[in-house]
């Protein structure tokens, strides 16, 4: 059941609900049932007194990425989410439960397509400052299958890269995420 954006707050039982605001300035009640699995939310509902209306700001979610993120959240408010061993050892179809499966080739790529992957990588960004670790580690788990078996051109054709970089984008890589420098020992 996908979440249903409100215009007002009247109306929200704060019992069971809180109210999050994406980066589009759109705001959802979200249910306390999945707020375990959302540690940036389950922190704040800890530190407030039971029932208090909480509007929560998704600063780095806008709405449609929060729809794909409450799909998986709402998939597995009722069962424990197995986790995945790190590294695959496998193909990830074969290590994940066919509903997760079905999330990540029809949720998060487009038609099952892994150069329509967009949605992946937003919701892999909003799981990661949401801190939903299962839905994190499964989205990286998804990246790293798209990547297996693929060479480095295969790889900049997935991801839509059509020249080499330049020596002074190389450096500003580099500097941003300095653990892609090869150690010299």
């Amino acid at each position: 059941m996908p979440l249903t954006e409100i215009t007002e707050t009247k109306d929200v039982n704060w019992s069971t609900h809180i109210v999050v605001v994406t980066r589009d300035n759109k705001k959802f009640e979200f249910s306390r049932d999945v707020v375990p699995m959302v540690r940036l939310i389950q922190d704040l509902v800890q530190d407030s007194d039971e029932g208090c209306e909480i509007e929560m700001p998704l600063p780095e979610v806008d709405s449609e990425t929060l729809q794909c993120i409450w799909e998986y959240l709402d998939q597995h408010k009722t069962a424990d989410v197995e986790k995945l061993e790190k590294p695959l050892k496998d193909d990830l179809k074969n290590l994940v439960n066919e509903a997760d499966w079905t999330y990540i080739t029809t949720t998060l790529l487009e038609d099952g397509d892994e150069k329509k992957h967009e949605k992946l990588f937003y919701t892999l960004k909003g799981a990661n400052f949401m801190n939903i670790e299962p839905l994190r580690d499964l989205c990286c788990a998804a990246i790293a299958n798209m990547l297996r078996g693929k060479n480095e051109q295969e790889i900049l054709d997935l991801f839509g890269i059509t020249e080499p970089f330049t020596t002074e984008e190389e450096e500003k890589l580099y500097q941003e995420y300095e653990w892609l420098r090869e150690k010299k020992d």
